[in-house]
């Protein structure tokens, strides 16, 4: 299959330099002889500027034709190589989402949390909406290369058993959005890294009152809160519902 490709890719080429030179020795045939013509009909007399000759136009279309195509090649390698570089960095740099629970959470920097701890480097806010409790935990200055930027835990404090419950947590960009959805688990975190991204992205959190997953995939979220951050080109985190500002970031 590959010698194939390869050998269609010199056959198309020649293929394409072939036929156009055809085509315009077509058209040079025809102007050459309507100068003939008019020459033989108006003598020596008659305005015509001279032609090259049949050869020389030939191996003058050939070598243009060849220059052009080489030409055309390079820009056309040069554009995709610049998108494919540009898709590459962007997909670098996009906020990811993991999560650390178990034993996961137990082999990662962070092990040992239990709900509502503060963690050092972290700017710690605590926001409770009807029955849902958010620790969010956003990174100071001095962490922020090199520790994932924002951490979420959550936990349910009303009447319905937790075991029922599912906690799906989406942070949405642009044209994408990545999500996580599980059993609710206090003791653990959702990280948010968001790398080298400057931008806007929404993160939400959202429970479902039935661990069915039909309910899960098909039904609106029970409860649903959202949260907007923003990282500027100097780094600095901003997010309203938290009341965090580029001034007041640690």
């Amino acid at each position: 299959m590959r010698a194939g490709i390869n050998i269609l890719s010199i056959i198309i080429p020649i293929a394409i330099v072939l036929m156009i030179t055809v085509i315009a020795f077509a058209v040079y045939k025809i102007s050459y002889k309507r100068k003939i013509n008019k020459r033989l009909a108006e003598g020596r007399d008659a305005d015509i500027k001279p032609m090259m000759s049949p050869v020389k136009f030939v191996v003058t279309t050939l070598l243009g034709t060849i220059i052009g195509l080489i030409i055309v090649w390079l820009i056309v390698i040069s554009v995709f190589s610049a998108k494919v570089s540009k898709q590459k960095k962007e997909l670098a740099v996009y906020p990811s989402i993991a999560f650390l629970r178990d034993e996961i959470l137990d082999d990662s920097l962070f092990a040992g949390y239990k709900f509502g701890d503060d963690i050092k480097g972290y700017m710690h806010f605590s926001e409770k909406y009807d029955d849902t409790l958010l620790e969010i935990y956003v990174a100071k200055q001095g962490v922020y290369e090199m520790f994932p930027t924002i951490l979420v835990a959550s936990d349910y404090v009303g009447d319905r058993n937790k075991d029922d419950i599912i906690a799906c947590e989406r942070i949405k960009y642009s044209f994408y959005n990545e999500n996580w959805g599980d059993i609710l688990c206090p003791d653990s975190l959702v990280a948010i890294d968001v790398g080298g991204y400057k931008g806007e992205f929404t993160f939400s959190y959202d429970l479902y009152y039935s661990s069915d997953a039909e309910h899960f995939l098909n039904e609106e979220p029970d409860e649903s809160y959202k949260f907007d951050f923003k990282i500027h080109e100097s780094g600095s985190i901003a997010c309203p519902q938290l009341g965090l500002t580029v001034d007041s970031w640690d």
